[in-house]
């Protein structure tokens, strides 16, 4: 029998005593011809029973195990897996992978193979060692000299002549301030410091000679330096990229051993499985809490006839006596700054219908002493009034005829939290973002890459 091929007798309600089927192909019949039973009580019952058989007795007490499928001969069939169509709980949280459970994959996956990048710089962060940042300055520094620095803390008001005592007592005694090696010695020419000082370590030749002793150098500076050193060459030398995409210049090249972008002096969160998770508070948005959507006042359900005017009532919510006064103070502000209120709202400028929407105040919340003023509010500052006085019982039922559903705003429908967005493989986030071309399922297919690159220990990248 050719490699790839089943064949079987017997297969229940399928015409024929005798069937064949390619593996990895797709066969269509009509309805009640019986390829549900085919697939699961023959296909996947055997290939399952197989399977189990192949593992211990002792281990088999512990797996659940199939009936035999009722055929007189079948060949070829190879383990299998099979997914039943079920009606499972939905929620609002449910995607298509949460309910295929991809995304309990893509969790596990994330913070194992995929690579941190800063925010700020977009460069990758990795977690240096000392035997990594030898091997980088031995390959890139070679035939030079460099200074190991670190940073330490100056306490304030402190006097350049007390702190350089203080590293003189520590055994140091040059320190680099403004780009140049200033002796601690001495008497300082400077009237008072910043509030960090990079404190010298050692001076080095780069030589393989030398290895153990920049190495011992660079593990003193990461144990004073909390984990952050500087790398100064001091001569020249071309800027050639390290492995972790910084230059070692003539100027400082800084090295952090967590999860810190050095040149931005920016720490991330550490990579973890509920980090990379929307159902989990590490990960979700803090604004939808990983809903991707929030509610918030939807505008064509406050201004829901725009050919009307100013005049005539546009904003719904102040239409009639209760808010009527808000309708004043719009009136009121239109005549300030020259808005024309017999104009439909559609027709006024955008710079106009902007005035009437956002109001005065572009920032922070509105308060009572806004509203008794002259300064207009606009109608989102009305709303956000309101909301303030939400423990009022028909204060809720106004505000639930003018809100709606939108996408976050924050994460744009990401549901992720913006640090879980640090960490990518080939580009792609761990997010079901629907904006996204592809969105989760792009990042499911690269999870299957990975996933099989691993099995079968290839280059991912590859694929």
């Amino acid at each position: 029998m050719p490699r790839g091929f089943m064949s079987w007798k017997f297969a229940n309600r399928l015409t024929g005593s005798e069937y064949f089927q390619w593996v990895r192909r797709l066969r269509a019949k009509n309805i009640g011809s019986g390829k549900s039973s085919l697939a699961f009580e023959t296909i996947y019952a055997e290939g399952q029973r197989r399977y189990v058989e192949t593992f211990s007795p002792y281990m088999r007490q512990f797996l659940d195990r199939m009936d035999k499928p009722r055929v007189d001969d079948i060949r070829g069939i190879p383990p299998a897996i099979a997914i039943e169509q079920a009606n499972p709980v939905k929620s609002s949280r449910s995607t298509v992978g949460t309910m295929t459970e991809i995304n309990d994959y893509l969790k596990l996956l994330w913070p194992r193979v995929a690579p941190a990048f800063c925010p700020n710089c977009s460069r990758e962060i990795r977690q240096e060692t000392a035997q990594s940042i030898s091997h980088q300055v031995l390959h890139h520094c070679a035939g030079k000299t460099v200074l190991v620095t670190f940073w330490i803390a100056v306490p304030p008001k402190t006097e350049p002549r007390k702190f350089f005592e203080f590293l003189q007592q520590q055994g140091y005694l040059r320190v680099w301030i403004d780009n140049e090696v200033v002796r601690v010695d001495v008497d300082p020419k400077f009237k008072r410091l910043g509030a960090r000082v990079q404190v010298i370590q050692d001076r080095v030749a780069i030589s393989e000679e030398n290895r153990a002793r920049l190495i011992e150098a660079i593990e003193t500076a990461l144990r004073f330096g909390k984990g952050k050193i500087n790398i100064i060459p001091r001569s020249e030398t071309a800027q050639r990229p390290t492995d972790h995409g910084s230059p070692i210049t003539d100027r400082e090249c800084p090295f952090s051993t967590g999860w810190h972008c050095a040149h931005c002096d920016l720490d991330i969160r550490p990579p973890t499985a509920g980090l990379f998770s929307f159902n989990n508070p590490l990960g979700a948005c803090p604004e939808c809490r990983g809903f991707g959507r929030t509610i918030a006042i939807d505008l064509n359900k406050a201004i829901p006839n725009r050919s009307l005017s100013i005049k005539q009532g546009v904003v719904r919510a102040f239409r009639g006596a209760e808010f009527g006064e808000s309708q004043k103070d719009l009136l009121r502000a239109c005549a300030q700054t020259e808005i024309d209120i017999d104009v439909p709202f559609e027709e006024l400028p955008k710079a106009d219908q902007n005035f009437v929407i956002e109001g005065e105040k572009r920032s922070g919340d509105y308060t009572d002493e806004d509203y008794e003023n002259d300064r207009w509010y606009g109608v989102r500052g009305f709303f956000r009034w309101l909301e303030s006085k939400t423990y009022k019982m028909h204060v809720r039922v106004l505000l639930s005829r003018y809100r709606a559903y939108i996408t976050c705003p924050s994460c744009n429908g990401g549901r992720y939290q913006p640090e879980a967005l640090n960490y990518k493989i080939q580009g792609a986030e761990v997010s079901s973002s629907p904006s996204q071309k592809g969105g989760s399922a792009r990042a499911s297919i690269i999870c299957a890459k990975w996933a099989l690159a691993i099995s079968r220990s290839t280059d991912p990248r590859a694929l």
